[in-house]
């Protein structure tokens, strides 16, 4: 089976010990994570969807020694490693092992029997992506704000499972098909748990990424998880 994860954000350390935060390589738990799910799945095959490296424009010098090992530990753990490229993808592929599989960023379709499209969300996905009636893509960093009686906010990572109107996306994205229908559509969330999140459930919140402002998704029916499995 394939396992997808979006948003590595690797080399974010960096940018964290700028204003004087001071972490372990954050690489290494996010390593043993993909380890353990691989190991309890029985995953042989992982697709990255999306903002492998944290720095959006130039390589930085982190993601030189980073980001070569990462990919080659889970060429060790896995048949084969793939990646859709995000908005932070400034020379990705670059400091990519050669063995990984790079995508273009309008997405892919994976899967015989049950073909699912896969994008990073930060533009418009290919029409077979959009035709394939099921699309699982990350770049919101989606978060749920939780408020206590005494006025104190917190905000957890979710997981968003939504209907679309597969021509209306279409269209919006500029494609000829004219296929009709609803469509799945599941926004994970970032695998790195360092990085900053988007609340939902505030005035505007869904708007965030070409696919989600564009009308073809409904809101009204959707629902969102935290981690842990708990229905919000």
């Amino acid at each position: 089976c394939s396992l997808l994860i979006s948003d590595l954000h690797l080399g974010l350390e960096k940018e964290m010990a700028a204003k004087g935060f001071r972490i372990p390589p954050y690489s290494m738990k996010m390593m043993d994570k993909v380890k353990a799910i691989a190991e309890s799945n029985r995953a042989d095959r992982i697709i990255v969807l999306g903002d492998v490296k944290h720095s959006i424009g130039k390589v930085e010098d982190i993601d030189w020694s980073v980001i070569p090992w990462f990919f080659d530990t889970l060429l060790d753990l896995f048949g084969a490693a793939e990646v859709v490229p995000g908005n932070h993808y400034g020379g990705i592929k670059s400091v990519l092992p050669s063995r990984v599989k790079l995508h273009p960023s309008a997405g892919a379709v994976i899967g015989v029997d049950e073909r699912v499209g896969v994008a990073h969300g930060h533009s418009w996905p290919s029409e077979e992506v959009v035709t394939s009636g099921k699309i699982v893509m990350g770049h919101s960093h989606f978060t749920y704000e939780l408020r206590d009686r005494f006025g104190s906010r917190t905000r957890e990572s979710v997981w968003l499972f939504a209907k679309y109107d597969m021509m209306k996306l279409l269209r919006k994205a500029g494609h000829k098909d004219d296929s009709t229908g609803s469509g799945e559509l599941i926004v994970m969330p970032p695998f790195n748990r360092l990085v900053g999140g988007h609340p939902i459930n505030v005035p505007g919140g869904f708007d965030f990424g070409p696919v989600l402002s564009s009308g073809s998704v409904d809101i009204s029916s959707s629902d969102m998880f935290l981690l842990d499995g708990t229905r919000v």
